[in-house]
């Protein structure tokens, strides 16, 4: 990564801890804090008398993350995140007792939960298929349990919370519409860290958000609703905003209103239109560095701490360094120790941010833009001691 050390010094965080948990929170490189804080100095300072052109400025964040993600920006909802955006779409169809949703087996409670209150609600049935360690087994089990479930809706997420693989989406999302299936896409850890293209993939509906791999403010998701399959969608929540407008009020105004004919049908009432200008400047600012640059990055340090650790006694992988197939997040274990007690050691003892995960046992591991060797260093040198002299708690 060319300029890695200024980078790195316009994060403060970085001087204090080992930073490896991108994939929960990002963080927010200075320049961009400066334009985000300026922004909402702007709207509280100012309150309506810089309303519009602030919201102007905002509005072009439609137009920035619809060219990232290959949208076009009337399909596009601001949200306050990814989980916003699944719920929103998940609560919007219109579900018939029996239906089912097929899901995999390492997704987010993002997902799971909405999914099981979309069951428990309207008598719907949730079913899994198995993600595998490669692109084929995947497909193998999605095609499986396609052809026994017969889903309404497939669900699931781009690149796995759970061992950062990222699946074949293209594949099963042609696989799914043969078999008649809506598909409702996660892109909370595939946005910023790799080339997503929803159009391309052919999915109808998707959601991300703006804290994680595009490091921008903390309270900014989307949701994304393919033009032709906007009517199959009615709001749960609706106001101002979300309806076409009505210029003459008459007296039956309240019983012919119609929802807008874009996604912003699912944005109402007063917003605060200062995180998106800091989004913007979050996307300006990882543009700059080159997105190809940030995604070799990432699989050069993946490749570098596996073999690092590669020799660790005790030490278990469980993520893929198939560069077309992983991403820059990775998940490993450590023998003798539950992923929950190795987290919170490595947190207390090394300093070192990263986050556990319960299927499989043990810790996920970031590498960002601005991860460095010595980074990881720090997190083989701690896994050799604990290796070595420490007995865990046994799993």
């Amino acid at each position: 990564m060319k300029d890695l050390e200024q980078l790195r010094a316009r994060l403060p965080a970085l001087r204090d801890v080992t930073y490896l948990n991108t994939g929960t929170l990002g963080v927010m490189a200075e320049p961009v804090l400066e334009r985000y804080v300026e922004a909402l100095q702007r709207v509280e300072r100012f309150g309506h008398a810089r309303w519009d052109e602030v919201r102007a400025t905002a509005e072009a964040a439609r137009q920035r993350l619809a060219e990232l993600v290959g949208a076009c920006p009337e399909e596009l909802a601001f949200t306050g995140n990814s989980t916003d955006g699944l719920a929103l779409i998940l609560a919007s169809l219109r579900w018939s007792p029996g239906d089912r949703v097929l899901t995999s087996d390492q997704e987010h409670p993002a997902l799971l939960l909405p999914l099981s209150a979309v069951s428990r609600r309207h008598e719907v049935t949730v079913h899994q298929f198995t993600v595998g360690s490669t692109p084929e087994e995947t497909i193998v089990s999605f095609a499986e349990r396609l052809e026994e479930v017969r889903p309404r809706l497939v669900a699931f997420s781009h690149v796995s919370c759970e061992t950062g693989v990222r699946l074949p989406v293209e594949r099963l999302v042609s696989m799914a519409h043969q078999h008649g299936a809506l598909v409702l896409l996660d892109v909370a850890q595939s946005v910023g860290q790799c080339r997503v293209d929803l159009r391309g993939l052919g999915v109808d509906f998707a959601a991300g958000n703006g804290h994680k791999w595009l490091h921008g403010p903390k309270g900014t998701g989307f949701l994304f609703v393919r033009r032709d399959m906007l009517d199959l969608l009615e709001p749960p929540l609706v106001g101002d905003g979300a309806v076409e407008p009505a210029f003459e009020r008459t007296a039956d105004w309240l019983e012919g209103w119609r929802f807008r004919s874009d996604a912003q049908r699912f944005e109402f009432g007063t917003r605060n239109p200062a995180p998106w200008i800091g989004l913007t400047a979050a996307i300006d600012y990882l543009e700059a560095i080159g997105w190809d640059t940030i995604e070799r990055h990432q699989c050069v340090l993946v490749r570098w701490l596996h073999e690092r650790i590669s020799a660790i006694p005790g030490v278990r992988w469980y993520s893929t360094l198939d560069p077309t197939c992983g991403s820059g997040m990775v998940t490993l274990g450590l023998s003798g120790w539950d992923g929950e007690t190795l987290s919170r050691v490595l947190w207390e003892r090394f300093q070192i941010i990263q986050r556990r995960v319960l299927v499989p046992n043990g810790i996920r591991v970031s590498c960002a833009y601005f991860t460095s060797f010595e980074d990881l260093e720090k997190l083989a040198s701690a896994l050799e001691q604990l290796a070595v002299g420490s007995a865990g708690v046994r799993e």
